[in-house]
Formats: structure tokens, sequence, C-alpha cells
């Protein structure tokens, strides 16, 4: 799939799926017994507000116009001023109950996606700008909180209220009934040709949404490169556009969807005036009494505010249907890479790799590795070098199983990697990117992350072997000291360093280290390859370096060009075959 960019609307189907909303029911499923307390809880709300404008019609009839029977307007005035307190406590118990369970429900789907989140693999993530990846776990999960709540149950009771005033409406006199309920068709009728504009609306209102927070989280983590390069402006006016084709397709929707509520107003205002002018005749004609008309036209009012609340949540489904959509899209995409039908766990293993006729490519058309093969030898030190894009980083990808070979296969002691699960594969290959990425917490927090059940005394000692002690104990608090996010404070040669002791930590028994030394300065890399050269001992390890100096005493050396291995061997049999490695050497030589 080719990749979505951050000035690109993502496709989504238009209309209501009713598949869609069956799967996001079933998060509803654990907390039926919460939804049936909550629905109880909104019955007796809805019961206690149509018991009012029948307390009215008794008062009236039999109490104020014969202006008689005190004892029992004494009871009917108690029993109204009930109504007023009740109400109130009642909804209260009802807003706490549905909040409550809204948001266990919001919290299961957003720790499903999450969860599912970690399972994916790189494709997924090349494949979609990280800001709109973002805003699928956070704003349009949060859109979804009342609408599985409150709007359920809302929904549910709404309809029991139109049913129940309509009934009430028919024992107090057929004929205004019919005439109130006939002018709801013309509104049923716009409704159904208000929806499906509105619809589109909605959906391309969250497109132009999510194209703007992608485009932001992608200038906040590249807010150094910006101010470097002088490139605030022109950010600015980048931005400036995307909200401007936000709030266009924003103000759009909102004089769409406010054209509703006047239909409904009007419609209802209409049905009021015939509902008086029937009245007063019926009234004046002996055929209805003043009680029953003030009853009538209480319940009229009441009628409209179910047909009000039901029109609010049904729009609230269809603006939300995209965004389901595109959890369910997330929550549906399968990893490329997965354990196998009957995966076994890798065992205890020396370390022996061998690529075997390995072709790959991150694109159909363009093969990055063309029928590669290779051994390294339990213990071996590999180094990868050449051009950038030639496919060094490809090959350690391939060997942690990041990606999965075209053809061929990746050996580790004879065990295909592709038979054994992921998770004992990368408990014993292990690798240290370019990239040192720090997490928010504290040194000692940073540093376990390679091995969770790790002590305090195993991380100090994983440190001092890199010589991360140094800097650490300089901190104020020492290994207690906390880290912002992305290492904030920390010098890049220091990330990298915590970086270090974390995989020194987790002792893997093949190592990969991707320019791991290239943010570090001469004198700490010297202490550093003192230390891995303990290390790795009994290891299989491979090192990409463009520092040419830092891979000299590796046993293998791979110049990685054209699709495949150029030459390999020793550092003196490439230097005095004055091939490609020779060339580098030289070239490096040159520029210092």
């Amino acid at each position: 799939m080719a990749r979505n960019r951050y000035f690109e609307d993502e496709s989504s189907r238009e209309g209501i799926d009713s598949q869609l909303l069956k799967r996001l029911l079933q998060f509803c499923k654990p907390y039926k017994k919460r939804f049936i307390a909550c629905f109880g809880i909104m019955l007796c709300s809805v019961a206690v507000s149509l018991g009012g404008p029948l307390i009215n019609k008794y008062l009236l009839n039999d109490v104020l116009m014969p202006a008689t029977n005190w004892p029992l307007g004494v009871i009917l005035i108690c029993a109204m001023a009930s109504v007023f307190i009740l109400q109130p406590i009642i909804n209260a118990f009802r807003d706490v109950a549905v909040s409550w369970l809204g948001q266990k429900i919001i919290f299961d789907i957003r720790r499903s996606l999450f969860t599912h989140l970690q399972r994916l693999t790189f494709k997924f993530y090349d494949d979609r700008p990280a800001g709109k990846i973002l805003v699928r776990v956070t704003s349009y999960i949060d859109g979804l909180a009342w609408l599985l709540s409150s709007g359920i149950v809302q929904a549910l009771c709404d309809v029991i209220t139109l049913v129940g005033i309509l009934v009430v409406l028919f024992c107090l006199n057929v004929k205004l009934t019919l005439v109130s309920v006939a002018t709801v068709i013309p509104l049923m009728i716009f409704i159904v040709f208000f929806r499906r504009r509105l619809e589109k609306l909605r959906v391309n209102v969250r497109n132009k949404v999510s194209n703007r927070n992608a485009y932001t989280f992608e200038n906040i983590l590249g807010i150094k490169t910006t101010q470097a390069f002088n490139r605030e402006k022109r950010n600015v006016d980048e931005l400036e556009r995307l909200n401007k084709e936000l709030t266009e397709a924003d103000i759009k929707m909102i004089r769409t969807s406010a054209t509703l509520g006047p239909a409904v107003d009007f419609t209802y205002v209409v049905s009021t005036i015939l509902l008086y002018l029937i009245g007063y005749q019926m009234v004046t004609g002996d055929m209805l009494t003043p009680g029953d008309l003030a009853a009538f036209t209480s319940y009229i009012a009441r009628f409209w505010q179910p047909i009000n609340s039901i029109s609010f949540i049904y729009s609230q489904v269809v603006a939300n249907m995209s965004n389901v959509e595109k959890i369910f899209e997330t929550l549906d995409s399968e990893p490329d890479i997965e354990d196998a039908p009957g995966a076994i766990e890798l065992p205890a293993v020396q370390g022996k790799v061998a690529f075997e006729h390995v072709s790959f490519g991150y694109d159909d058309d363009r093969l990055i590795l063309k029928d590669v093969s290779f051994t390294a030898e339990p213990g071996q030190t590999i180094a990868l070098v050449g051009p950038t894009g030639a496919g060094k980083t490809t090959i350690v990808n391939l060997l942690s199983r990041f990606y999965d070979p075209t053809e061929g296969r990746v050996t580790i002691d004879g065990y295909d990697i592709r038979d054994v699960t992921v998770k004992s594969l990368r408990a014993q290959v292990m690798a240290m990117m370019q990239e040192s990425f720090v997490f928010s917490g504290n040194i000692m927090d940073n540093i376990r992350y390679g091995r969770p059940d790790a002590t305090d005394e195993e991380c100090i000692a994983a440190a001092r072997s890199v010589y991360a002690n140094i800097f650490i104990e300089r901190l104020p608090n020492g290994y207690y000291t906390r880290v912002e996010e992305q290492g904030a404070g920390l010098s890049a040669g220091e990330r990298q360093l915590l970086s270090f002791a974390r995989i020194i930590l987790a002792d893997p028994k093949i190592i990969i280290l991707d320019e791991a030394t290239s943010a570090i300065d001469t004198r700490t890399e010297v202490l550093i390859q003192k230390a891995l050269a303990e290390l790795l001992k009994g290891r299989t390890s491979f090192v990409i370096a463009h520092r040419l100096s830092t891979i000299r005493s590796a046993d293998n050396i791979m110049c990685i060009a054209n699709q495949g291995i150029a030459e390999q061997g020793s550092h003196d049999e490439l230097m005095a075959r004055k091939g490609i490695y020779y060339e580098l050497n030289l070239a490096q030589r040159k520029a210092v």
C-alpha cells in the first residue's frame, strides 16, 4: 500500500455500517448488568417525568375548576412536589452511572487498540504518518465515550418515552393525537434526505482533523530541524492552510447540521398552533376538559424532546462512523510478521547465523538485496559497510525478523527464524539502533528496560561495563535522576550509552549494533570498545559503522553494494585487495 501522507485524506465508507455497529457493541457486552441498571434508572426518570402532566390534569379538573375537594388538592400538590424533588436526584444517579459505564468501555477499546498496535510490524507504521495513528488512539476513541454509554441508554429511553407519550395521548384524545403526529411525517422525510449530505460533510471534517494532527505531530518531533533551517514561517503557513481547510469543512458541516434544529422547532410550532386551534374548539364545544387540554399540550411539548434527542444521537452515530471504521481498520490490520502455525520456542543458541539465497525489497518492484548468502560462526564479529541505502540495515532487520525475506531464508543454529516464535527469537537477538530512544522516567528505569526483573545492582553493573556510570554519577540524583521524553537534557552520546547499557543488561546471544557509536566521542568510544571486547566473547555480533576505524578488528567485513555482498574479508585482506573497502578507507582519511 502507498504511504498515506499528512495532506491526503484517508478513504472512508459512507453511511452507517450495521456490521461495524455490531462489532462496536461487543465492547458493551461485559457491562450488560450495568446497562440494565442504567436503563432501570432512566425508566424511573421517564416514569416520574410522564406523571407530572397527569397530576396537573387532575389538579385542574378536580380541584381548581370546581374549587372543592381540597384534601385531594393537597395530595396532588405533594405528588407534584415529589416529582420536582425526585427528578434531579434520579438524573444525578443516571449521570454518574452512565459516565462510569462510558469510561470503562472506552478504556477497554483503547487498551485493545494499543495492545494491537504493539503487535503490528514496521510496514504498518511505514504506510501511515504517526500523527494519524495517534489520533485513532486518542480523539477518535474519545468521541465514542458518550455514544457508547449515555447515547445507547438515552436512545432506548427516548423510544420508550415516545411510546409512553403516544399511549397517554391516544387515551386522552384520539383526534388531537392524530393531528399532532401527522405533522411529524414531513419532518421524517426531511431527515431522510438530510442524512446523506451530513454524512459526507462529517467524514470530510474528520479527514481534515486527521491531516492537521498528523502535520502538527510531525513538526513537534522535528522542531530542532525546523529551527536549524529557519523553516518556522513555512511550517506555520502550511499549518494555516490545513487549518483553513478544516475550518471551511467544519463551517460547511455546521451550516448543514444547523438546519435540523430549526426544522424540528418549526414542526413543533406548527403542531402546537394546530393543537391549540382544534383544542379550543373542542373545549368550547364541551368535547374536552381544560385539564385534558393542558395535559395534552404538556405531553406534546415533551413529545418533541425525544425526537430532538434521537436526531442528535443519530447525527453522533453518523459523525463517529468514519472514526469507528478507522479504529476497526487498525484492529483488523494483521502483522506482516507473525508466529507460524506450530512455531516453536527458540532454544538457547550458540549464535551461528546463515543467510541462504536471501532476496528482499520494501517495494514489490525494487529489490534491496538479491540472492545474498553468507555464514557467521558463533562468536564472530561481522561488520557491514557500504554506501547509504545499500542494504546494511536491511540485513540486520531481516535477522531480527522485523521483515521476512522475499526469497530464501535466515537461520540461527540451523533453525529457520520463521519457524520459531518472534518473542523467543528477539530474546536472543537484540539490536541497538542508530537513534537511541530514551523513555520518560529515571535513568535506572531506562537501563532496566533491557530486563524488567533486573536488580538495581545489575543495572549499575551494566552501566559500568560501558562506562555510562561516569556521566550518570555526575547527575543530581545519579541513577534516579528523572529524564524527560526522548532524553531531553542528555547529549546524543549519553543517550546511546544508556541504550548500550540496556542491551548489555539483556545479555543476548546475538547483538546488532547499527551505528551504535556514531554519537560518542573518540575517548568514550575507546572505553566502550574495551568493554565490548569482553562482552562479545562467545557472542555473535553484527556491527554497522560508517567510521571504518571502529571495525578493523572484526572477524569478517562485508561490503554491501549492488544488491549484495560486493566483497568480504578481514581488514588486511580487503585493504590488500584495493577494492570498495580500500576506496572507502581512503576517502575517510582524506576527509579527516
